[in-house]
């Protein structure tokens, strides 16, 4: 049986990350990332490795964003908040922001694939897309990363 508190501590910041991508609140994304905790409790799935667990923990809390994107009422709602104390360098923080503003099918890729360090096929497995998809998103990504930030922040890595 695993400790929670050991899969709390290993999944928990990238359970948050990728709420605050979706729902760029922190209120709303802290919300998720308990929704997304409460989920494993109840169901206390079994995982073949370490990165299988990484794996649902993204699947399953974009899917609660998805579906609190979907809602009426977040609809209607339409800020997002400075998230500039979750990252230490101003670099980093500008890069996220311009993250954020890229359409959801980019900067799901760009962030897994940047941040998280899956490649084009965990990450077609994970949002449940062609390699080749994901391939087009990064790439695409990138391009308007490169217009709205300047060439020198986006390698072609």
């Amino acid at each position: 049986m695993v400790n929670f508190e050991e899969v709390y501590n290993r999944q928990i910041d990238t359970v948050f990350k990728i709420c605050v991508l979706y729902l760029k609140k922190i209120d709303d994304a802290e919300e998720a990332t308990q929704d997304t905790f409460i989920k494993y409790m109840k169901y206390n799935p079994e995982f073949e490795n370490i990165k299988h667990e990484k794996n649902w923990f993204i699947k399953t809390a974009s899917n609660i964003c998805k579906n609190i994107l979907k809602s009426y009422w977040f609809k209607k709602i339409v800020c997002s908040e400075d998230l500039s104390h979750f990252y230490q360098e101003e670099k980093d923080y500008d890069i996220l922001q311009e993250i954020l503003e890229l359409p959801h099918k980019y900067k799901m890729s760009i962030y897994l694939f940047y941040y998280e360090g899956y490649s084009t096929e965990e990450i077609a497995q994970i949002l449940d897309t062609k390699p080749s998809t994901v391939r087009s998103n990064l790439h695409r990504g990138r391009k308007l990363l490169k217009i709205s930030l300047g060439s020198d922040y986006i390698n072609e890595g």
